[in-house]
C-alpha cells in the first residue's frame, strides 16, 4: 500500500514587496507538493514610497494601500492574519501570535521594519508614551488623519526626530499639510550629525533650500526626552510640541535577533548574495533596502532550496537616482552630481510609484 509523500512546506514572513512579486510567480500555477503559507499582520499591503504623499494631502489611503486578497487568491496560498512571536530555525518552527506552530521546509522573511519602542524609551524617556511613530505603517495611516483634525482645530507645534532620508521627506510632507490653515510649525530633529550626511552633495543643498520655503526649523541636536507638551533635547533646551513623530525603522524584529541565526559583530545578520542565512541555508532573508529587482530571484532561489538547481545571486544595491518628495506636488531628482527639481520631477516620481505598484499586484 503505497502512501503520498508529505507535502513541502513554504513559508513567507511578512507581505513585503519581494513576498508579493514571489505570489505573483506562483499565481495560477499548480503547487503539486508544495503547501505555501503567508503570514502577515494584517491583509494589506502599504507602499512606502508613497507614504509622504499620503500626509501631504496628494494621496487618498486606498492610492497607497492595497488588499491582498485577490494575489492569495491567485497564488493558491495559505493565509494566516497573525505576528510572529518566536522562530527557531533549528527546529524549523514558527510560534505565531493565532497560537499556530508553523513547521517549515524552506522559510522567506520579508517583514516590515520595527521600532523597537522600549530600547527607543530607555534612551528617550516618554517616548513610547507619547511620540507617535511611523511604524507599524498600517497604525500611522489609521493616526494621522487625527493630527489633521487637531490642526483645522488651531495651529500645532509639530517635531519630527530622525536621521533618515525618509524621514527628512516626511517632515517636508508634514510641513505642506499643516501649514494651512492656522499655520502649524514643524521643527526637524536629526541629532548630533549633519543633515543626510551619507547623501550626495547635490541633494542635501535642495533639500535644505526645500526645508527653508516650507518654514521648517532644523536643530543638529539629540532628542533626550519626550513628555506631553513639549520635547528636551540634549543641550538642555525645551521644545514645546503638541505632536512628536519619530521616524526610525531600522530596528530588525527581536524574534529574529534572538533565533540564533548567524550576525555579524555590528549584530547585523549574515546573508549571503544568494539571500540565504550564513548559518541556516533553508532561511532567506530579504534586507530592508533591497532593490526591486530581489524579488524574481528570491522566488527563483526559493525554487532551487525545495527542488534543486542553480542559485543565482540577488541585486543588494539601489540604483543610484534618488526621488525625493518635497511636500505637495514639487520633487527632488539626483543622479550622482546631477540633480532636478520641480513640478516635473514629481509628475515622474508620480506615474513611476503608481506603475511600481500597479505592476507589483496585477495578476
Amino acid at each position: 500500500m503505497s502512501t503520498n509523500p508529505p507535502r513541502k512546506q513554504l513559508v513567507l514572513l511578512g507581505a513585503g514587496r519581494a513576498h508579493l512579486q514571489v505570489l505573483k510567480g506562483f499565481s495560477g500555477q499548480k503547487t503539486g507538493d508544495l503547501e505555501i503559507t503567508l503570514v502577515a499582520p494584517t491583509p494589506y499591503y502599504i507602499e512606502p514610497s508613497m507614504l509622504a504623499g499620503y500626509v501631504a494631502g496628494t494621496y487618498q489611503l486606498d492610492d497607497l494601500r492595497t488588499p491582498l486578497d485577490g494575489l492569495v487568491e491567485a497564488s493558491g496560498v495559505n493565509f494566516v492574519p497573525a505576528h510572529v512571536q518566536a522562530f527557531d530555525p533549528a527546529s524549523k518552527r514558527i510560534q505565531l501570535s493565532s497560537g499556530d506552530a508553523l513547521p517549515y521546509d524552506v522559510v522567506s522573511i520579508d517583514v516590515e521594519p520595527e521600532v523597537d519602542r522600549e530600547r527607543i524609551d530607555a534612551t528617550v524617556p516618554g517616548a513610547r508614551r507619547n511620540a507617535l511613530f511611523t511604524r507599524p505603517l498600517e497604525s500611522f495611516v489609521q493616526l494621522w488623519p487625527q493630527v489633521q483634525a487637531l490642526a483645522r482645530q488651531g495651529p500645532l507645534q509639530v517635531a519630527v526626530v530622525t536621521d533618515s532620508l525618509a524621514g527628512v521627506e516626511l517632515t517636508m510632507a508634514v510641513a505642506h499639510a499643516l501649514a494651512q490653515p492656522h499655520g502649524s510649525r514643524v521643527t526637524l530633529i536629526i541629532g548630533k550629525r549633519p543633515l543626510l550626511a551619507h547623501q550626495p552633495s547635490a541633494l542635501r543643498q535642495r533639500v535644505l533650500a526645500c526645508l527653508k520655503r516650507l518654514h521648517v526649523t532644523l536643530l543638529q541636536e539629540d532628542c533626550t526626552a519626550v513628555e506631553q507638551n513639549c520635547v528636551q533635547l540634549a543641550n538642555g533646551a525645551s521644545l514645546a510640541c503638541d505632536a512628536p513623530v519619530f521616524v526610525i525603522d531600522n530596528d530588525t524584529p527581536a524574534w529574529l535577533l534572538q533565533s540564533g541565526l548567524q550576525t555579524h559583530e555590528s549584530g547585523e545578520l549574515a546573508i549571503n548574495k544568494r539571500l540565504q542565512s550564513d548559518s541556516h541555508r533553508q532561511v532567506f532573508v530579504v534586507p530592508g533596502n533591497a532593490p526591486l529587482e530581489v524579488g524574481p530571484v528570491l522566488e527563483a532561489n526559493l525554487r532551487t532550496a525545495l527542488d534543486g538547481g542553480s542559485f543565482k545571486k540577488a541585486p543588494l544595491h539601489s540604483p543610484r537616482l534618488r526621488a525625493v518628495g518635497c511636500g505637495g506636488q514639487h520633487a527632488i531628482a539626483v543622479w550622482g552630481p546631477l540633480s532636478l527639481e520641480g513640478r516635473e520631477v514629481w509628475h515622474w516620481k508620480d506615474r513611476r510609484d503608481r506603475r511600481q505598484l500597479i505592476n507589483l499586484l496585477r495578476l
